[in-house]
C-alpha cells in the first residue's frame, strides 16, 4: 500500500502532503484543544476543554481501542484490571518496527498502571502485535511480533492493573513509537499519541455463580493470559469486536486435580458433565436451542453454521442492555423456553459438550447485545465464592496434563472466601 494520506490534488496539496510526511515530527506544531477530565457529580465524568500548543504528530501507524469504553473489573488477585485491545494498522509501504508503547494518564502525561500480557506458552508478549495476516495461528508466542508489514493490521492486547479503583485514570492515552528503514537505509522514526479513551465508572455487574460445588477451573478466561477467548477478536457487521474477552469456560476438577476418569472419549467420564447450570441473574429467556448432539471429547468437528457454535444454549435478557449467555449444554437438558421469566438460581440446563466444544464445560459470558458474536463482552463479578488458588504452569502445559489424565497442581496461595471478584484464567474456585 502506498504511503498516502490525502487523495485531493488541488494545486500545492500533494507537495504539502509530502513535506509533512518527510518532516521531523518535532518541527510541526498546531494549536489544538486538549480533552481534560474532572469529576462533577460523583461517578460522572464531565468534559472540560483547555487550549494548549501540542505537536501535530504524523505517523504511518493507525490504531483505536476495540471496545469503548474500557471497563474495569476486580480480579482474584485483588487488583483492578482494565482488559482491552488495540486495533493497529500500518498505513505505509514499509515494514514498521514497534519500538515503544506507553499507556498514559492524561492528568500527568506519565505512564500509568502495570500492563501484562502472556501467550498460552507463558511468554511475555506485552506491547507486541498479533497480525491478522498469520497463515497458521498457534496462539503461542510465535504469533506475536514487534513488526507489522506494509498495509497489514493486527491486535495489541492489554491487561492494565491497579491496586485500587481510586488509582484508575478517568481515561487513557496511548503513545506509540515506530520506525522503519528508508530507501537510503537511514532510519525514520515517528511517535504519536491518541485521543483519550474513556474508562467506565459504571459499577461492575454482580451476579450469582452459574454452577455449584467444588473444583471449578477457569480454563479459558480473562486477565493477562491471552486465552482463546481473548484471542478471538473478530469483525462482525463491519466492526472489529471483542465478544469474549470476559467470557469464562468452566471445567470441573476432582480433589486430585483431574478432569476425568475412565474412558476419555466418553462425556460421562468428565466430572462436570451433566451438572446443573443455574441462572446467574433474573431475567427473560430470549433465545434457547436444544437437540444438538454432543461432540466426542478431543475429537471436535466444528459446526457448519455460526448459530450452532454455542451448541445447546440459553440467552437471558437481564436488563440495562445486558444479556447472559450459557453455552454447550447437554442435549435434551434445557429446562426453559423462549419468553420464560427466570429467577436467580433457577436451573436452565446441564453441562454438556455440544457445539464448538472439545470437552464438557460451561461457556458463560455477559454481553451488550443478544448475539454472542456481534457483541462486546462485559465484565462481571460473583457475589461470593471460595478461591482455592491457581494452577501451576502455562495454559498449554496444564491442558496437556489434564487431557492426558494427569492431575494438575494448584498453587494454593491466598485461599479464602471472596466477594465481588472475577476468576482469572487458571483459577480454581468453589461455589457453595
Amino acid at each position: 500500500m502506498l504511503f498516502r494520506i490525502f487523495s485531493i490534488h488541488f494545486f500545492g496539496a500533494t507537495l504539502i502532503t509530502m513535506l509533512i510526511l518527510m518532516s521531523p515530527i518535532s518541527q510541526i506544531t498546531a494549536e489544538e484543544s486538549r480533552n481534560t477530565w474532572r469529576y462533577g457529580i460523583p461517578g460522572k465524568l464531565v468534559k472540560a476543554t483547555a487550549s494548549r500548543t501540542v505537536p501535530l504528530m504524523v505517523s504511518p501507524i493507525v490504531w483505536s481501542v476495540v471496545s469503548v469504553p474500557i471497563r474495569p473489573v476486580k480480579g482474584t488477585d485483588g487488583l483492578v484490571h482494565l482488559v482491552y485491545e488495540l486495533n493497529a494498522r500500518n498505513d505505509s509501504r514499509h515494514t514498521l518496527d514497534l519500538t515503544t508503547l506507553d499507556v498514559l494518564d492524561p492528568r500527568t502525561g506519565q505512564p500509568t498502571g502495570r500492563n501484562q500480557a502472556f501467550s498460552l506458552d507463558g511468554q511475555d508478549i506485552s506491547g507486541k502485535i498479533r497480525p491478522f495476516a498469520l497463515t497458521n495461528p498457534s496462539q503461542t508466542s510465535t504469533d506475536f511480533s514487534n513488526q507489522l508489514g506494509p498495509g497489514q493490521g493486527g491486535v495489541i492486547y492489554f491487561d492494565l492493573t491497579y491496586s485500587s479503583a481510586r488509582d484508575v485514570p478517568p481515561c487513557l492515552k496511548h503513545r506509540v513509537s515506530v520506525s522503519f528503514q528508508k530507501v537510503d537505509n537511514n532510519p525514520q522514526s515517528y511517535t504519536t499519541e491518541d485521543e483519550c479513551t474513556v474508562v467506565s465508572r459504571e459499577r461492575t455487574l454482580v451476579i450469582q455463580p452459574p454452577l455449584e460445588g467444588d473444583g471449578w477451573l477457569n480454563a479459558n478466561g480473562s486477565g493477562p493470559i491471552i486465552s482463546p477467548h481473548r484471542y478471538s477478536t473478530q469483525a462482525t457487521n463491519g466492526i472489529l469486536r471483542s465478544p469474549e474477552h470476559f467470557a469464562i469456560d468452566f471445567v470441573k476438577l476432582d480433589h486430585h486435580g483431574k478432569l476425568n476418569t475412565g474412558d476419555p472419549n466418553d462425556n460421562a467420564s468428565f466430572f462436570g458433565y451433566g451438572l446443573n447450570v443455574r441462572s446467574a441473574t433474573s431475567g427473560r429467556v430470549i433465545e434457547m436451542l436444544d437437540g444438538i448432539p454432543n461432540q466426542i471429547p478431543g475429537q471436535l468437528v466444528p459446526p457448519q453454521e455460526a448459530s450452532q457454535y454455542g451448541g445447546n444454549h440459553v440467552t437471558v435478557e437481564i436488563g440495562s442492555g445486558k444479556y447472559a449467555f450459557y453455552a454447550h449444554l447437554a442435549p435434551g437438558s434445557v429446562k426453559v423456553s423462549h419468553g420464560d421469566h427466570v429467577g436467580v438460581g433457577q436451573i436452565l440446563g446441564k453441562v454438556g459438550n455440544s457445539g464448538n466444544s472439545d470437552a464438557p464445560h460451561l461457556h458463560f459470558q455477559i454481553m451488550d447485545s443478544a448475539s454472542p458474536f456481534n457483541t462486546n463482552g462485559l465484565p462481571f463479578v460473583f457475589n461470593q465464592m471460595n478461591y482455592r488458588g491457581q494452577l501451576k504452569g502455562t495454559v498449554n502445559s496444564v491442558m496437556d496434563s489434564l487431557f492426558n489424565g494427569i492431575g494438575a497442581d494448584i498453587e494454593a496461595s491466598g485461599t479464602s472466601r471472596r466477594q465481588q471478584q472475577m476468576p482469572l484464567t487458571l483459577d480454581v474456585v468453589n461455589f457453595r
